[in-house]
């Protein structure tokens, strides 16, 4: 009877070991979907993020108008505001705090592009710190969000910092 009352424990351990197993491996599964998915929903940001610095600094010297100009800084601040989203999830998901770091610098970005927007004349703004924005699109050039260094994230943390508005 002893043995038996064994042999059930032991069977009942196992099994529950072979479930518990099982169902982490089903979680990880979809955590590196969602994974994935954000790093293909953040490349385009990045992308457009890269490319601000050159894009303000010609609509500056064409002497664009404002409500050009501001409708193109609120889509500068919807990128910002993706990736501070997307790096949040990617440090949850992976628990590297390169990405919270980089959340905080995008979000940064944000507040500068919200910032300028709000502005009557946002061109004295955007030009006082245009050297940032292009600075922070130089790091983001060519890269994924996980390509992405923890000294080139501190690069633009920096940099996000050093807005001024």
């Amino acid at each position: 009877m002893k043995r038996i009352i064994q042999f059930i424990i032991f069977f009942l351990i196992v099994a529950y070991s072979g479930f518990a197993s099982f169902e982490w491996r089903a979680e990880k599964e979809k955590i590196d979907t969602i994974r994935e998915y954000v790093i293909s929903l953040s490349d385009h940001p990045v992308l457009e993020i890269a490319e601000t610095g050159s894009m303000l600094e010609s609509l500056l010297e064409l002497n664009t108008s404002d409500e050009v100009l501001k409708e193109r800084i609120r889509q500068c601040s919807v990128n910002a505001r993706t990736l501070v989203y997307s790096s949040l999830i990617l440090y949850k998901a992976t628990g590297d705090g390169k990405y919270r770091l980089l959340s905080t610098a995008m979000a940064n970005l944000e507040n500068f592009f919200i910032s300028a927007n709000n502005r009557a004349d946002p061109k004295i703004v955007l030009r006082e710190n245009l050297d940032i924005i292009k600075s922070i699109g130089r790091e983001l050039e060519k890269k994924r969000i996980t390509d992405l260094t923890r000294e080139e994230i501190e690069r633009i943390f920096e940099l996000s910092a050093g807005l001024e508005y």
